[in-house]
C-alpha cells in the first residue's frame, strides 16, 4: 500500500500487525459481510496514522477486497492515510486527533451497555495520547462507570 503512494507509516504498521491479527482472528466478534452489524465488537484505532495496518487487517478479516488496497492514499479512495469512519467499512472512528479514542470508547461502551448488548469495545491508542487531558478524562469516567470486571 505505501509503495503505491510513496508514503505511509510503514514502521507503525509492521510493529502493530500482530496486535490487529490477534484482535480480528481470535478476540473480536464481527460479520465480514455486514460491517455495521449491531452485535459486532468495536475496535477503535485512536492513533489514525496506524491505518495502513488496520486496512491489512480488514482485508484479512474479509471486510474489504484486496483490489482496494491499491487505492490507498489516493484522492478517491476509501482508504485514506489516516483512518476515516465515514469512508472505510469496518472503521469505527476517524482517528488522528490524538486523545479522543478512550473517551469515544467509553461513550460507545455506555451506549451498548444501555442496549444490553454483549459487544465489546476495544480502544487502541499510542503512548503520545497519554499526555492528552481527554484521555485522562475518559479513563476517569470509564473507571467510575465500571468499577467491576465486565462479564
Amino acid at each position: 500500500m505505501g509503495e503505491v503512494q510513496g508514503q505511509g507509516y510503514i514502521g507503525q504498521a509492521l510493529g502493530y500487525a500482530d496486535v490487529l491479527a490477534t484482535a480480528f482472528s481470535h478476540a473480536m466478534t464481527y460479520r465480514p459481510e455486514d460491517p455495521e452489524w449491531e452485535g459486532r465488537d468495536r475496535f477503535l484505532l485512536s492513533h489514525g496514522h496506524y491505518a495502513i495496518a488496520y486496512y491489512a487487517a480488514l482485508l484479512e478479516a474479509g471486510i474489504i477486497p484486496e483490489a482496494e488496497l491499491e487505492t490507498y492514499g489516493s484522492d478517491d479512495s476509501r482508504l485514506p492515510m489516516s483512518g476515516m469512519a465515514t469512508y472505510t467499512p469496518g472503521m469505527e472512528m476517524s482517528g488522528g486527533s490524538l486523545g479522543q479514542g478512550l473517551s469515544i470508547a467509553v461513550g460507545m461502551a455506555l451506549g451498548l451497555r444501555q442496549k444490553q448488548s454483549k459487544a465489546w469495545v476495544y480502544n487502541s491508542m499510542s503512548d503520545g495520547e497519554l499526555d492528552e487531558g481527554s484521555t485522562w478524562g475518559g479513563g476517569d469516567v470509564g473507571g467510575s462507570l465500571w468499577p467491576e470486571q465486565p462479564d
